[in-house]
């Protein structure tokens, strides 16, 4: 499995129970997130997008993203909605 980097931009691949967020969201990586007695898979904190504003801040494993290729700052990406 691919870790991110921080500031590494990623895709969710599932819904964030109890969040806005949805899979194919797009987000940044803000921080990682070492396992624990009751989350055993490490993780990431996350600033998610949406039409370019924040839609939330959510803590994830790190099987739940894919991470793309682009870090905050190097090349703008789309965040916007599409259906």
């Amino acid at each position: 499995m691919t870790t991110a980097t921080l500031f590494q931009w990623v895709e969710l691949k599932q819904d964030v129970p109890n969040s806005p967020v949805k899979a194919g969201n797009k987000g940044v990586v803000l921080d990682h997130l070492n396992p624990t007695t009751t989350q055993p898979e490490a993780g990431y904190i996350l600033e998610v997008f949406e039409d370019d504003e924040t839609l939330d801040v959510v803590s994830v494993p790190i099987s739940w993203v894919n991470p793309l290729p682009e870090s905050w700052g190097m090349i703008e990406i789309d965040t916007r909605q599409t259906a």
